[in-house]
C-alpha cells in the first residue's frame, strides 16, 4: 500500500535526484492512503486547493497574464536585497526568479513548520472534495506529522519519519496510520502503510514524501529546467494578488500537458509567494490551458515558521 499526495512527477523524474545535487538530501516521508480496504486507506496530503474564497482572485479567472522573456542568466537570488518593486520588477524580467529567491530563503531561515493544508485532487478522472488537515512538519529527521480535520475519508491521523524505525522487513518505508472509522479503532489503532505503489498511486497525485515548501521549489525548477530544454516552456508573472489576507506575487506557466501518464503534469500551473516569507503558499494545477478542469489544488494558511518542535510533538 502506497501513498502520494499532488501533483505528480514526469516520467524519468524525480525529487530525490534534484535534492542530491542541491546541499541538502530529502528524505521520504508520510504518503497518505486511501483505497478500499479497512485498513489500508492513506489519503494524501502535499501536498493547493480551489480555494476561491481565500484568494482574491480565482486562479481560473486571471486574465491574459503579461509574457516575458525567459530567465535571465546569471541572476543572483538575494531576496532581502530586493525592494517590493525591485523584486515585482525581478519577476516581470524572470518569474522563475520567485522559486530561486523562496529556495535560498528556505535553506537559510526554516527549519520546520506547521500549517494548515487545504487540498483537493483529481484521482482517476474523480475530482474529490475539500480537505483540511493540520501539519507538522521538520527537515531533520524528516518528519511529518497529518491529522485530517475536514472531509476524513479513511485516515485519521498519518505520522512518517525517515529514521530506521519506519522501515519494515522488507526494506520499505512506510508511514504509520491511524484509520477513521471508530468502529475499526476497536480492533486496530493504527496500521503501517509502506509510502510507497499501486495503491498509493490510485489514492493521490503525489507522494507524501513529496510534502513541503522545499519539494515544491524542487518540482517547479525541474520542471522549468525540462521545459526550457525542450523548448515548450510558456512561463509569466502573472503580478500581485492575496492568499488566507497577505499579499502574494503569482507566476503561471503553461505546458504540453498529455494526460496522467505525460511528460508533463499539467496544462496551466498557477503557483503563489507570500510576499514577506516567500514560501509558495498556494499552487492550482489543471488539465487545460483556461483553467476549467483542476488536477490538484493546495493551500497552505496559519503557518508558523520554526515553531520549536521536540521529538514529543512527532508521536501518536
Amino acid at each position: 500500500m502506497d501513498l502520494p499526495f499532488g501533483p505528480g512527477l514526469p516520467d524519468g523524474w524525480s525529487i530525490m535526484s534534484v535534492r542530491r545535487n542541491r546541499r541538502s538530501v530529502l528524505h521520504f516521508a508520510v504518503s497518505l492512503i486511501m483505497a478500499g480496504a479497512l485498513l489500508l486507506l492513506l489519503l494524501p496530503l502535499g501536498e493547493l486547493l480551489h480555494a476561491d474564497p481565500i484568494v482574491n482572485a480565482s486562479p481560473a479567472a486571471i486574465s491574459e497574464p503579461i509574457l516575458v522573456a525567459a530567465a535571465t542568466p546569471g541572476l543572483s537570488a538575494k531576496a532581502d536585497a530586493a525592494s517590493a518593486s525591485g523584486l515585482t520588477e525581478l519577476a516581470g524580467r524572470d518569474p522563475m526568479a520567485l522559486a530561486r529567491l523562496a529556495l535560498e530563503r528556505y535553506e537559510r531561515d526554516v527549519r520546520e513548520y506547521r500549517c494548515m493544508l487545504i487540498k483537493q485532487e483529481r484521482v482517476g478522472g474523480k475530482l474529490g472534495p475539500v480537505q483540511e488537515i493540520a501539519v507538522q512538519f521538520r527537515d531533520e529527521p524528516y518528519s511529518v506529522y497529518m491529522t485530517w480535520l475536514k472531509n476524513v475519508g479513511d485516515s485519521k491521523r498519518a505520522l512518517f519519519i525517515n529514521t530506521p524505525d519506519y522501515v519494515d522487513s522488507k526494506g520499505r518505508k512506510f508511514a504509520q496510520v491511524e484509520p477513521a472509522g471508530a468502529i475499526i479503532r476497536l480492533f486496530v489503532k493504527k496500521v503501517n502503510i509502506p509510502i510507497r505503489g499501486a495503491r498509493a498511486r490510485s489514492a493521490s497525485r503525489r507522494f507524501i514524501d513529496e510534502f513541503g515548501f522545499r519539494s515544491t521549489l524542487d518540482l517547479l525548477l525541474q520542471l522549468h529546467e525540462l521545459a526550457s530544454k525542450n523548448g515548450v516552456l510558456d512561463l509569466r508573472y502573472g503580478g500581485e494578488s492575496e492568499i488566507d489576507g497577505r499579499p502574494t506575487h503569482f507566476i503561471v506557466r503553461y505546458l504540453p500537458y498529455a494526460g496522467p501518464n505525460g511528460r508533463y503534469p499539467d496544462a496551466k500551473m498557477v503557483a503563489h509567494f507570500d510576499q514577506e516569507t516567500m514560501m509558495p503558499v498556494a499552487v492550482y494545477s489543471y488539465a487545460d490551458r483556461a483553467g476549467t478542469e483542476l488536477l490538484g489544488s493546495y493551500l497552505f494558511t496559519q503557518i508558523e515558521l520554526n515553531p520549536g518542535f521536540s521529538d514529543q510533538d512527532f508521536q501518536f
